[in-house]
């Protein structure tokens, strides 16, 4: 399966190059101002990640500047080389495990899962766990590949070995970014399941009131406010709406809704001001809604290009902002 944002690959192609990878500044990136530091640089375990600058932080500031860095920016060619080889990670991975039954799953996963944690780590352990998960949002939304790429089976998988690693941990980084890699693959399986029943209009098979009775059974409502709740005590409420949201978008295997469709071409346009949410969030929904929309026309590759600048700029928007709600005791990292 692949991510909203990509296309189609061929068997024959690496994946690396398949996916085709751009920049990982994209166009819409938020400028610094005054990006030059002048710094002593001590660095010692990354669990610990003791690089200090002239002069410390906010999370918000740290993930400008990661975010806008240029590619040669020696400063930050450290946690570019992780973020880098996190998304190399989860590439490789996703070529992996395809055309894998379950015994072939349960061989390979737990350790391709394993080094996608160990990376997200590293790059935590450098800039905070907050600007960690925000970065690694930004690079799934510019590569094209994320958790939610892969199929449901390859992400049970996923589960397993994430509990497991949470008892393992022994470092308080490697301890929160398990228990909210955990948080998030359980909203990924309640996002797909709930909107492959929402959306299913005129299906004789599945009737409206086998649905809802569906999603209750499931306790749709309790296990998403259950999860949401639990990663907005570790990163705030704005930060873990973002993610939510992000992880959402990006799943492969969602229902989308039909822009030839007039009740959903109405819906679209006005759940997002029903989320009660604030504006850089509304307007990134109807971003997204819209991206969806130009997918399912059959729109032309500039056009899309063009969509995901957009995307990516609110999206970028929408972090920063986030980012300034993280609670004071989870760290933020330095520049």
């Amino acid at each position: 399966m692949i991510s909203p944002l990509s296309s189609p690959r061929t068997r024959s192609e690496p994946a690396v190059q398949q996916r085709g990878l751009r920049s990982r500044h994209p166009v819409g990136a938020i400028e610094i101002r005054d990006p030059a530091h002048t710094s002593n640089t001590t660095l010692d375990a990354p669990d610990r990640a003791t690089v200090t600058w002239s002069w410390m932080s906010t999370a918000r500031e740290v993930f400008i500047a990661h975010a806008s860095a240029s590619a040669d920016d020696e400063r930050f060619a450290a946690v570019s080389e992780a973020r880098r080889s996190l998304t190399t990670a989860k590439l490789e991975a996703l070529d992996q495990v395809e055309g894998l039954d379950e015994a072939g799953l349960r061989l390979v996963m737990p350790g391709l899962y394993q080094q996608i944690v160990k990376t997200t780590i590293q790059v935590a352990a450098r800039v905070g766990v907050a600007v960690g998960l925000a970065l690694e949002a930004v690079d799934e939304l510019q590569s094209q590949v994320a958790i939610g790429s892969f199929s449901r089976p390859v992400r049970d998988q996923m589960t397993e070995t994430g509990i497991a690693m949470k008892r393992r941990h022994a470092s308080r980084i490697a301890k929160l970014v398990a228990e909210i890699e955990a948080q998030r693959l359980a909203w990924r399986h309640n996002h797909e399941f709930m909107s492959w029943l929402a959306f299913r209009r005129d299906d004789d098979r599945y009737p409206a009131a086998d649905r809802r009775a569906r999603l209750e059974a499931f306790k749709i409502v309790d296990r998403l406010l259950r999860g949401r709740e639990a990663v907005s005590q570790v990163l705030g409420r704005p930060l873990a709406v973002a993610l939510e949201a992000h992880d959402r978008f990006m799943l492969a295997n969602r229902w989308r809704l039909d822009p030839q469709i007039s009740e959903h071409a109405v819906e679209s346009y006005v759940w997002p001001l029903l989320s009660f949410q604030t504006g850089e969030v509304v307007h990134l929904e109807l971003a997204r809604y819209h991206y969806d929309a130009l997918v399912a026309a059959g729109a032309d590759r500039e056009t899309l290009e063009h969509k995901r600048v957009e995307l990516m700029a609110l999206f970028l928007d929408q972090l920063a902002r986030a980012l300034e709600h993280v609670p004071e005791d989870l760290g933020t990292g330095v520049v």
